[in-house]
């Protein structure tokens, strides 16, 4: 069995070029008159987005993960939905309700710094959705079919020990904290109150749904070869691919602004 190393390394990093390229060149390609993107254009530079990072995906954990095809395809399935989410609706959301609602702030996504923090305020959301049903879905059910030992005291305490210093940290990191949860929540308020906002959640939960099949079904092939690093693997590889998407849409959304200038008042 293979496990996970340079190679898995090397395709996620040929993912990310290709994709960070489509994102670039797509609307430029495909640019054309009208205050907002058309939805072509976003669909097209969505499908190869999902094209060039799911084929790679499906081999990583194929490959070099060793899962069976099962969970690869579901997890293709729950990264093209977020695909979706990310460079189709989310964009479109955002570019409805701003013909609408000008947009006031010191920063906007027009902006590399407001885009960034717009990436770094959602992107933890996505992670933590998908931690917890490694938790939930993965691991418990892992381990119980395993019987892999619960954490004993000792851990318990260190966990204690890095949140207070987490939190301590924070203090101090408190006005980046405010400037990364007003772009990302500014990005959401406009995304959720849009005419897509529905569809949004809809595609989430099937993204969810299948995430879950994908960890459920890892676990049950980790129990019948008896090694839990599948499962952790799979937890790995989506973690990255997620990293992934929210970089390429850092890049997505300064070329989209620079093309189809957002409604803004400017505060500099």
């Amino acid at each position: 069995m293979v496990q996970p190393g340079l190679s898995a390394f090397l395709k996620i990093v040929i993912a990310l070029g290709l994709a960070m390229l489509v994102a670039y060149l797509v609307p430029r390609l495909n640019e054309g008159g009208g205050d907002t993107p058309p939805v072509g254009t976003l669909l097209l530079t969505a499908s190869l987005i999902g094209l060039a990072t799911t084929v790679l995906l499906y081999f990583v954990l194929m490959r070099d993960v060793g899962l069976p095809a099962s969970v690869a395809i579901f997890a293709v399935c729950w990264n093209l939905l977020v695909v979706a989410v990310k460079f189709v609706l989310g964009p479109l959301g955002y570019y409805e309700v701003n013909q609408e609602v000008v947009l006031e702030d010191f920063i906007t996504l027009a902006d590399p710094e407001g885009a960034f923090f717009a990436a770094a305020f959602v992107l933890p959301l996505y992670l933590g959705a998908y931690w917890v049903l490694f938790r939930i879905i993965g691991r418990s059910d892992i381990g119980v079919r395993l019987r892999v030992p619960r954490p004993g005291a000792g851990a318990a305490v260190s966990a204690v020990a890095v949140l207070i210093a987490a939190a301590a940290g924070g203090v101090v990191l408190l006005i980046p904290l405010l400037l990364v949860a007003g772009s990302g929540l500014d990005y959401l308020s406009f995304v959720f109150t849009s005419g897509v906002s529905l569809l949004i959640g809809v595609l989430l939960a099937l993204a969810a749904v299948f995430a879950g099949f994908s960890f459920r079904t890892a676990a049950q092939r980790a129990t019948l070869v008896g090694n839990v690093a599948l499962v952790s693997g799979l937890l790995w590889v989506g973690l990255a691919f997620l990293a992934l998407y929210h970089a390429v849409w850092v890049v997505y959304v300064l070329v989209l602004t620079s093309i189809w200038p957002l409604k803004t008042v400017s505060s500099k």
